[in-house]
Order: C-alpha cells, then structure tokens, then sequence
C-alpha cells in the first residue's frame, strides 16, 4: 500500500468516528432539550462537551492528514536530476559522499529527506548530524571524530577504535553522516575534513564492503548557501569507471522551480489537492511564481496557503532530519 493510499484509509477511518460523535452530539442535544432545567440536562451537557473535545481532536488529525498528503506529493515536486543519479548510484555502490547544496530557501532539507527516503530502509537508521556552526566542529577535526564515537556508543576515541565500530556497524545497519552548516567553514577545513575523516573511514571499510553488502556508509555536505560550489574542490559530477569512493558526488545545483515544472507536478497531484487549486492551473502557477519567484521553500508555503494549510507550523518537522 502507498503512503498515499495509506492515508486515504486513515482518514476514511477517521471521518467515520467523526460522523459518529456528531450523531452522538445532535442525540444528546435533543435529550437535554428535552430534560431542560434538571440534574439529568447538567449529566447531559457535561457528556456533551466531552465529545465535542473529542471531536475537536479528530478534526485535527483529519486536517494533520490532509497537509500529510500535500507534503507527500511536495516529495515529487523538482529534484529529478538529483534523485536519479543518487539512486543510480546506490544500486551500483556502497561508499559514497555527495554534496548537496544551492541557494538559500532551495530545500535542501527537503531533497536530503528524499535521498535518504531512496535508500532501502534508510528511514529506520537516524543519521549521525554535525553541525560545522559549532566552533570545536568548523576547527577541529579530531572533535568529529569524537563527535562520531560518542554517537555510535565508544570509549575510546582513538581513531582505529572508531573506525573498527563503524566497520562492525555496517554489519548491521547503514551508518550515514550529514554535514551542515557548510557555510560557517573555509575551503581548506573542508579539503581536510574530506582527508582526515572521510578518507580514512573509506580505507577502513572499503575491504569489507561490497556492492552485494545490504547496508550503506553514506556522507552527505549540505550547503544552504550555494558557496561550496564555488571552492576549488575536487568534486566528482557522476561515478565513473575511475571514480573512488574518497571523491564526493556533487549532485546538480538545485535550481528554482520553472511554470512547466509546476504544471506538470499540480496535474500530476491533482487527486490530492483541493479543486479550487487545480481548476484553472496555469493561473494557479503564476500566482505562486510571482509571489515565490520560484525558489523552492517560498513555493512550498504558497502551495500550503493556497490548500489552506499553515507552511510555517510544519515547517520545522519538514525542513528537518
């Protein structure tokens, strides 16, 4: 069953005990007409408002899951050339550093989510975050490397210990690391953190991980700023025969949402959004350009406003691993 399926029943299933307490409401409104001005009609109210708050409840969850359902289909909206070429990638390899990055308010959040969603299993692993905005991260790379013991659980900090645990990890599950805050580094922090933390993790596991492995050892450098781009770095564009796994993948630079983009995306979703939306398209899509100028988040929260729906009170939980 898809997630959107899923949810259709879900919310089938909600708007049934909806109903239900609606009838039940109207049943004991009628009783306490009728009852008016006794201890009974006071019974009565108190039953009366005791369902009305559970029913108060279930319209929030049922609008929760409508915004659900929006937010799913978002996960189809733009990204194609990244996601491609990361799930060509993880059909073929197993070590691998990719570099996702574009201009503020691009969702970059948004397509690191999908990317880790196109790993097998990839939701049930949490990744292990460093945020480089914390001084000892952007300074220091032997405190990633702590940073990395303490999060998979080690005493020792030494190095080889480290490296041996990640080693025994992927025996059992993916061990992916995501670097925020690219920004708040310089150029040559980042040529060092690539060969004195990536490097060596790739050495100690590239003999005992193969192709065939099911589980992943996965970095990825996320760049909200578009800056890294710019660094005299050693990026690969695409694995080819002679790409080794000690070269970060720069996926393509995420770009700002075209009309034809959004056209495609608002027919393709039309089931999940509100007709009012999809009944004139092509005008829908100008609105949201001229009001988002097509950069990724901004279209996000037109299209929320647009269903009726808040950007700004899910935003954290969407922009967010």
């Amino acid at each position: 069953m898809s997630s959107v399926q899923h949810l259709q029943h879900k919310r089938e299933e909600l708007q049934q005990q909806y109903d239900l307490l609606s009838e039940k409401i109207k049943r004991l409104r009628n009783d306490s007409a009728i009852e008016a001005g006794t201890l009974v009609a006071f019974q009565l109210n108190k039953e009366i408002e005791r369902f009305e708050a559970q029913r108060d409840r279930l319209a929030n969850q049922i609008d929760n899951l409508e915004s659900e359902r929006i937010h799913i289909e978002l996960f189809r909206l733009n990204y194609v050339k990244q996601v491609r070429l990361f799930r060509e990638f993880i059909e073929e390899k197993r070590i691998g550093a990719f570099l996702v990055h574009g201009l503020p308010e691009h969702g970059q959040i948004f397509l690191l989510r999908r990317l880790l969603q196109a790993i097998p299993d990839g939701c049930v692993t949490p990744p292990i975050q460093f945020h480089l905005s914390r001084k000892a991260f952007r300074t220091d790379i032997k405190a990633l490397w702590r940073e990395l013991g303490r999060q998979i659980g080690v005493q020792d900090f030494s190095l080889s210990e480290i490296a041996r645990n990640v080693m025994s990890q992927l025996k059992n599950q993916h061990v992916i690391l995501v670097f925020h805050d690219m920004d708040c580094i310089e150029e040559d922090y980042l040529e060092e953190l690539i060969r004195e933390f990536w490097l060596p993790l790739v050495n100690s596991t590239q003999q005992t991980i193969y192709s065939s492995n099911e589980f992943f050892l996965l970095m990825f450098l996320v760049d909200q700023d578009g800056c890294v781009n710019t660094w005299n770095i050693a990026f690969a564009d695409e694995f080819e025969t002679f790409w080794e796994p000690c070269t970060p993948i720069r996926l393509p630079i995420i770009d700002r949402l075209s009309d034809q983009v959004l056209v495609n995306w608002m027919e393709n979703a039309i089931d999940a959004l509100p007709t009012k939306v999809t009944k004139k398209i092509d005008c829908t899509v100008q609105v949201i350009l001229e009001n988002s100028e097509g950069v990724p988040e901004r279209v996000f929260a037109e299209i929320f406003g647009l269903c009726g729906y808040s950007w700004e009170q899910g935003e954290d939980r969407w922009l967010k691993l």
